[in-house]
């Protein structure tokens, strides 16, 4: 792949992203003029094959396996939640969630339940955004996500930053008919932005949970943390199935790109990660949050592969180029997109097979 970074194609793809963006358009009154893009001193900044990058442990917070670029590269999207006392009674099976109809000591809901649309895009260096959005709950809730920049109630929760996992062992039980887990794993997830505080902000809780293997693409979560959902400090138990990254280019390879912005002094910081077949980028300044999804539709049009993305979801005005990320032959890492104030800097690239 050619990441030498050409200036006027992606200052050209930064202009379209935003002119086709009329939410962002109009609420930021200025024109894709603005945008101006400065490409990488380098050319050669793009890792291109799996034993580019092989990482010591688990990559990614919902996988237990250890791999090159192409397992570390993750996408996950939840399937529940389900929530328990905490502390958890002594003696209480953990994971409790996995059989609830023949297993539910505590007399618990006996299902499991799911009232968001949450996806978590991870990169191979552990860079990761989680978007959780609520699915439509009242009658004034039309479309599956809010995409107009508006229905902020719906946006249940957006952090990003960076990931780390360990391998633990668990402690041994006097209970001969509890299961023995192995491959169980230890997960942290340091918030660099989260929709629930401000940028910069002291007070973002720890972030962490055991990951236990239930099948190859799935994975349970274990933790306690405050529920805003029910106003109380819960253990939780979440279920994650991992999505495999699809190509959406004729060559066949897989792509991964991850950009950053920062600029403290302004209170605004901002994350874009794609891998594969999805995007998601968080914007924030101060307290105000904005977040995007987007997903790559082959059935769309007859075109080239930038313009097959079709964002599905959007809450907030601020201006995000996940559009960017959409033509990686133009990027290298070290590119810079600057909008007014603020550079957007290409800070990983990752092509795989």
């Amino acid at each position: 792949m050619d990441s030498s970074g050409n200036l006027s194609t992606a200052a050209e793809l930064a202009s379209e992203q935003f002119d086709n963006n009329s939410d962002a358009a109009s609420s930021c009154g200025s024109d894709s003029s603005q945008i101006t893009v400065t490409p990488a001193d380098s050319v050669s900044s793009m890792a291109s094959s799996p034993e580019a990058l092989a990482l010591p442990g688990p990559a990614v917070p919902h996988s237990s396996a250890p791999g090159p670029v192409a397992d570390s590269a993750n996408i996950s999207v939840r399937e529940y939640i389900y929530f328990l006392p905490y502390p958890l009674p002594a003696g209480t099976p953990v994971p409790y969630s996995l059989d609830l109809a023949n297993n539910n000591p505590l007399n618990l809901p006996p299902h499991q339940f799911e009232p968001t649309s949450t996806l978590v895009l991870t990169s191979p260096n552990r860079t990761f955004v989680d978007i959780r959005f609520f699915k439509p709950f009242a009658p004034a809730h039309s479309t599956p996500l809010p995409n107009q920049g508006g229905e902020r109630e719906r946006l249940e929760w957006a952090f990003a930053g960076t990931s780390a996992s360990h391998a633990i062992t668990l402690p041994e039980t006097d209970n001969e008919e509890e299961e023995s887990w192995e491959g169980v794993t230890h997960s942290t997830w340091t918030h660099w932005l989260d929709s629930r505080h401000a940028v910069g902000s002291s007070n973002i809780p720890v972030d962490e949970g055991d990951m236990y293997p239930i099948a190859s693409d799935l994975t349970l979560e274990h933790g306690h943390a405050f529920q805003p959902m029910v106003n109380a400090y819960k253990t939780h138990e979440e279920m994650w199935r991992d999505v495999a990254a699809r190509s959406t280019n004729s060559s066949g390879s897989k792509i991964c790109v991850v950009m950053r912005l920062q600029a403290d002094a302004a209170g605004v910081r901002g994350l874009i990660v794609r891998v594969g077949q999805y995007c998601q980028g968080i914007v924030m300044q101060g307290g105000y949050c904005t977040v995007e999804r987007w997903e790559f539709d082959e059935g769309k049009g007859d075109g080239e592969e930038a313009a097959k993305w079709v964002r599905t979801a959007r809450v907030g005005d601020q201006h995000l180029p996940c559009g960017t990320t959409f033509r990686p032959e133009v990027l290298a890492v070290g590119t810079v997109l600057k909008y007014h104030d603020y550079e957007w800097t290409v800070e990983e690239m990752w092509e795989w097979v």
